[in-house]
């Protein structure tokens, strides 16, 4: 009996200890899975921040290019009216001078015509009529000496004038010297704020890029910008449905694969399809090496579906050429056409830029048909 009591206690210790043992296990499982879920809502949660902060920095970059933008058109103004500035006052001074030539031509015919006078003033009127001269010669004489008296005239008026226009060149060319100090202030105002919005936009893109790359954020956000580049694009096919054909000669955009040419003169800094550092994603398009400032053709004939900002791109033009045919050209300077526009193949677009966030130069190029990118390489002639 006592043994068959030893025997249950031995198997309830047993059982009792395995439940214990179970229950502890169970009870850690818990732990660590809370403990991994919340590590999870914490990344989650980074992300989410990284993503706002990203954000941030690029609308601060949106609005310093923007900005840059209207001030690099405002400069382009001022210097086209400084140039033109320059040019009256070089015409005020040409007519100037021009005027006192004649004014000192003028002077000399004048001076001879009273030496004239002064040898021929014996022969006025009444003692050439009581010298009882030849009728003839005193007719020729009173004649060339009325004569004389008007040429004379004429030539003080002329003088006169002369004078006058040039008292109101030297004000015209004052004025004008006034008004281009004040065109050189204005320059040299906005030049100062476009350094200084340049330099702006240079910290954020340096900021942007560390706090990136230290947040392990950089795929998560190229794809996101190329989903919302895929959005933008189906919103511009949906807006442009009956998109009246623009085909040149009755040649379809097919039809000039490998005969197009480059939209830019430059160097190839990024090919099509090579696979981009860290991220591992690939270039859908390509990057080209050109002077800031150089003139974008497009490639085709066709119509701007899209011209304004977009992230990552910056100054976007976007040119339908029919059937489902897109070249996008972007980080541009400055936009040279709108939405709607109708434009052949190499006509100026745009300016190359840097805008987008980019720290160089150059102009990125895309070819596409419908949802899928196709190789610049192979449609643009060498």
């Amino acid at each position: 009996m006592k043994k068959k009591i030893k025997y249950f206690i031995l198997i309830y210790l047993f059982t009792f200890s395995n439940y214990l043992i179970a229950k502890q296990s169970s009870h850690e499982n818990e732990i660590k899975l809370k403990n991994i879920q919340n590590r999870m809502n914490d990344v989650n949660k980074n992300i989410s921040n990284a993503k706002i902060k990203a954000k941030k920095f690029e609308k601060d970059i949106r609005k310093n290019e923007k900005l840059a933008v209207e001030l690099f058109m405002q400069l382009e103004n001022t210097r086209s009216e400084i140039l033109k500035g320059n040019n009256t006052i070089l015409k005020l001074k040409e007519e100037e001078e021009e005027n006192k030539n004649i004014i000192k031509k003028e002077k000399m015919r004048l001076r001879t015509q009273i030496r004239n006078i002064y040898q021929i003033g014996k022969y006025n009127h009444i003692k050439l009529l009581l010298n009882q001269d030849d009728l003839t010669q005193i007719n020729r004489v009173i004649a060339y000496h009325d004569y004389d008296n008007y040429a004379r005239s004429n030539r003080i008026k002329n003088l006169n004038d002369n004078l006058s226009r040039i008292k109101i060149l030297e004000k015209e060319i004052n004025d004008e010297n006034n008004n281009l100090e004040i065109l050189n202030n204005k320059y040299q105002y906005k030049l100062n704020n476009f350094n200084e919005i340049r330099k702006k936009r240079l910290n954020s893109i340096v900021e942007i890029k560390n706090y990136i790359k230290n947040q392990n954020i950089e795929l998560l956000l190229l794809k996101e910008n190329e989903r919302d580049l895929a959005r933008l694009l189906n919103k511009i096919k949906l807006n442009n449905k009956n998109i009246t054909n623009y085909n040149e000669n009755n040649i379809s955009f097919i039809q000039k694969k490998g005969k197009l040419v480059w939209p830019v003169k430059g160097k190839l800094l990024k090919k099509y399809g090579v696979q981009k550092k860290i991220t591992g994603l690939k270039w859908q398009g390509v990057l080209i090496g050109a002077n800031h400032g150089s003139k974008v053709h497009a490639i085709s004939d066709g119509k701007v579906v899209f011209a304004d900002w977009f992230k990552n791109y910056g100054l976007l033009v976007i040119i339908d050429h029919n059937n489902d045919y897109l070249s996008l050209y972007g980080h541009n300077q400055q936009l040279l056409k709108v939405a709607g526009d109708s434009v052949k193949a190499r006509e100026i677009i745009a300016s190359v830029g840097d805008s987008g966030g980019q720290n160089n130069s150059a102009l990125y190029f895309e070819i596409r048909k419908g949802k899928k990118t196709l190789n610049p390489s192979q449609w643009c002639k060498n």
